[in-house]
């Protein structure tokens, strides 16, 4: 939690500071979001598990309806090591007796599209980079991440606009392989997330 907590400020400093040109056509706030997380491959447990992420959004009203949204956020996934993680790696990279519980911590960049169906209505896509900040598992006997330290994602989600206050849903297909447990196999992540997003201006 304190990971995440302490990039807040850097969060919201990096994203908006874009909007000072023509900045009637800017609008930004802040999000916070509960995610459901699992990562799929050889050795891992095909379960969803319960994460959160803190952050900050901005968009540009391209026209009426169609705005690009940038956002940055600060985002803890867990993932968990199956019972069969031996059997795929203990003669390669893999700790006999590794820990089960997996926490990686990303800074997440989603580049998105939103379009405004009606005004209480949006459906956002796009795609998202994100980077590794913090990591906590011990999957390599060797003491090197089991984790490549970027993952590129996909995004499609829909949001119901109430005032200042957004409601949405979102999932996220991991389009690049995480695992850095060698080439023999391929480790992608799943996220579904439902979140509050505040807006400020």
């Amino acid at each position: 939690m304190m990971q995440v907590s302490k990039l807040t400020a850097i969060v919201v400093s990096l994203l908006f500071a874009s909007s000072v040109g023509r900045a009637q056509n800017w609008q930004y706030g802040v999000k916070v979001d509960l995610n459901y997380s699992t990562a799929i491959g050889n050795g891992l447990a095909n379960k969803m598990n319960i994460g959160y992420s803190i952050g900050g959004w901005a968009n540009y009203a391209i026209t009426k309806r169609f705005k690009f949204q940038p956002e940055v956020s600060g985002v803890q996934y867990n993932y968990i090591k199956a019972n069969d993680f031996d059997k795929y790696y203990k003669n390669d990279a893999g700790r006999i007796g590794a820990n089960t519980k997996i926490r990686m911590a990303y800074l997440n960049v989603p580049l998105l599209l939103r379009y405004d169906i009606i005004p209480w209505v949006s459906v956002l896509a796009g795609p998202q980079v994100g980077v590794v900040f913090f990591r906590d598992e011990n999957l390599r006997k060797d003491g090197v991440s089991a984790f490549k330290n970027a993952e590129t994602s996909l995004i499609g989600g829909v949001q119901a606009n109430l005032g200042i206050c957004g409601i949405y849903g979102r999932f996220t297909q991991g389009l690049s392989n995480i695992s850095n447990m060698g080439s023999r196999y391929k480790w992608e992540s799943k996220h579904i997330d439902f979140g509050v997003a505040w807006r400020i201006k």
